[in-house]
């Protein structure tokens, strides 16, 4: 069993226990048919398909190089997740999740920095409009005070 292989299992089993923990949790009114339950079942669906389309696509390979040459990126990355949470409250929603999806584009390869931008753009907007908007959750203003 390849890498991926096993790590698209590992994602698998993990995506079903976020889901039955997740039935576990009720929102404070019955009535509301999409509450805050909803948010988890969304996020462990998607995790479960992406861990079974993992599995499905991936094939072996030769290793090559050495580990931080194969993981370095990657790895980085994540690590990066903890920075942006740690920016969120003081600089804001839009502005730390516009720069986190930037950096991550431009770290992981795209090689046009004006498509990177864009991207990076409409994937704020789109996250602050379905949480704002449709879940109607409060985020971080930050420094600028703008969105409320």
């Amino acid at each position: 069993m390849t890498a991926d292989r096993l790590a698209a299992v590992v994602i698998l089993i993990a995506a079903v226990q976020y889901v039955v923990t997740a039935r576990t949790y009720h929102g404070l009114t019955v009535a509301d048919v999409v509450g805050p339950s909803a948010y988890p079942y969304i996020i462990g669906g998607l995790m479960a398909l992406m861990a079974v389309l993992l599995f499905v696509q991936s094939k072996p390979r030769p290793l090559g190089g050495t580990f931080w040459s194969r993981h370095g990126k990657p790895i980085l990355l994540a690590a990066s997740l903890y920075v942006y949470i740690r920016l969120l409250e003081p600089l804001g929603f839009l502005f730390s999740t516009f720069l986190y999806v930037s950096f991550g584009h431009l770290w992981l390869g795209e090689s046009s920095r004006s498509r990177a931008l864009g991207l990076s753009a409409g994937v704020t907007l789109a996250l602050w409009l379905l949480f704002n908007c449709v879940f109607d959750l409060s985020l971080p203003a930050g420094f600028l005070g703008w969105p409320r």
